[in-house]
């Protein structure tokens, strides 16, 4: 750097009057023992120094106005003796008035034009950078879900802690998710109204009567969801009361959790489970695992989806959404996103438990509870109560209707397994409409006639599920089925 560039910073940094002072000082003009004006005095305080720099800051801004007060007192002086000069000799004062006031115009109208164009220029400026911003970082991703984005602080330790992935960018995000940048841009923007959708949608229906209504990811975004499945969510440890979605757990597990034949067993259903786990609610989640505002916005897009119904506009396919963002029941995400959200739930609700001997289990949204002991001093609106005030304070909704209190002389069941025999098994009717399955499908067989490959997997599953339940009690209805797969194959 050459000392004009070094004299230049000085005075940049110091102001002119310092600069000057401490040169004086270098050069010998100044004693140096002796203060500058802007400079603690000997015995002045520090209040009085405070207030003399106020005033000295003062005069310094009073001194620049006086300044520029002559500097525009001189450019006025230049201009009458311009006009003097041009009009030197003649008193045609409408001509003198004319041609100052076209002056005027003409500099007024350049002045405007200037500043038009300066705020053209700085317009243009504001957008290119904000152009380039949105090019480079994703800063919106839909009304009513971007007010964290601006949240980056991420808790690195805690997700070390966790063993889970430092991710701090968007494009970190991307490289995790082993997509294109602009592909994240694209899953994370929520429109109302969209020509592609990517999730497939169709209703099953229930063993209880309606339907479910299921939200299949497309290609794409189901790897994205199973990337996050696989290196996030499974690496949270979740509540041993639920046994749903999770490896080695199963129906049958939650089954043989009780007692065969309890004295009392009470089945409650979640209302609207999967819909009740909100954007804010998925979001808050990876928070939690220490994620920032803004990379847990961006899960949380990825993990969520809206209700949607398709309209033709302009003879063209559109889906325009009917809900809020909620957890899709389809996505190989969500069934762990709802373990991890209700694990304060089956907390809550078993230390409830324990207190009054009670066993309970949790499959998704169906919550089993059985009891040994006297039922009838057992207060069952009570507990049933305090149940439901936990499931409320979780933020989730019992379904009344659906709740079935079960005594050891009703058919007692916990997600269609039977347990009020000396061993478990399924439902007899289920097991006499498979029975009457294999029996047509081997008259039809024996007939010369041709099995449909529906029918074929149906028994096929059937039988499977029976092994697994309970392979002996149903020994001689396995055998014959699979005689009778084996046949057709």
């Amino acid at each position: 750097m050459d000392a004009k560039t070094e004299y230049r910073n000085l005075v940049k940094n110091m102001g002119k009057k310092e600069f000057t002072f401490l040169k004086m000082q270098e050069y010998g003009f100044w004693p140096s023992n002796l203060p500058t004006p802007y400079e603690r005095q000997q015995n002045e305080t520090e209040q009085d120094f405070e207030k003399r720099k106020k005033l000295l800051d003062e005069f310094q801004k009073l001194s620049e106005k006086i300044s520029n007060v002559y500097k525009e007192k001189d450019e006025i002086e230049k201009k009458l003796s311009h006009l003097k000069k041009e009009f030197e000799g003649t008193w045609d004062y409408e001509r003198i008035r004319a041609a100052v006031a076209q002056e005027i115009m003409k500099e007024s109208i350049a002045r405007r034009a200037e500043k038009k164009a300066e705020k053209e220029r700085q317009k243009k400026l504001k957008t290119d950078a904000w152009n380039k911003r949105k090019a480079e970082n994703i800063i919106f991703i839909g009304k009513g879900y971007s007010n964290l984005l601006g949240k980056k602080e991420t808790n690195v330790q805690k997700l070390k802690e966790n063993e889970m992935p430092v991710i701090e960018t968007d494009k970190e995000l991307a490289r995790f998710l082993q997509i294109e940048y602009n592909t994240l841009r694209y899953l994370v923007y929520h429109r109302d109204v969209i020509t592609f959708d990517n999730y497939y949608r169709f209703d099953i229906p229930k063993k209880s009567g309606g339907t479910r209504h299921i939200a299949a990811p497309k290609t794409q975004l189901k790897a994205a969801q199973r990337q996050i499945l696989e290196q996030i969510l499974e690496k949270v440890d979740i509540s041993d009361l639920s046994h749903g979605f999770v490896k080695s757990r199963s129906v049958l597990t939650s089954a043989k959790t009780h007692n065969t034949s309890p004295d009392l067993l009470i089945n409650i259903d979640l209302e609207n489970f999967f819909p009740t786990i909100t954007f804010q609610r998925v979001r808050g989640l990876y928070q939690s695992f220490g994620y920032s505002g803004y990379i847990a916005s961006l899960l949380a897009m990825l993990c969520t989806y809206c209700e949607r119904m398709p309209f033709e506009i302009k003879g063209k396919i559109k889906y325009i959404k009917t809900s809020d963002r909620i957890l899709p029941q389809g996505s190989p995400a969500s069934p762990m996103i709802t373990n991890i959200i209700c694990r304060n739930l089956d907390k809550r609700i078993n230390g409830l438990c324990k207190k009054l001997g009670i066993t309970y289990t949790r499959y998704a949204d169906d919550m089993s509870f059985s009891y040994m002991g006297d039922t009838d001093n057992f207060a069952i609106g009570s507990f049933l109560n305090s149940v439901n005030k936990i499931i409320e304070a979780e933020g989730f909704h019992m379904k009344k209707e659906k709740t079935h209190i079960l005594r050891k002389n009703n058919r007692q069941y916990i997600t269609g397994i039977v347990i009020n025999n000396e061993e478990i098994g399924v439902p007899k009717k289920w097991v006499k409409i498979l029975k009457a399955s294999i029996h047509n499908a081997q008259k039809l067989r024996d007939s010369g006639g041709s099995v449909s490959n529906k029918t074929i997997h149906e028994i096929s599953g059937k039988i499977a599920w029976l092994k697994s339940v309970n392979a002996e009690r149903y020994k001689k209805t396995i055998i014959q089925g699979t005689e009778l797969i084996q046949s057709l194959i």
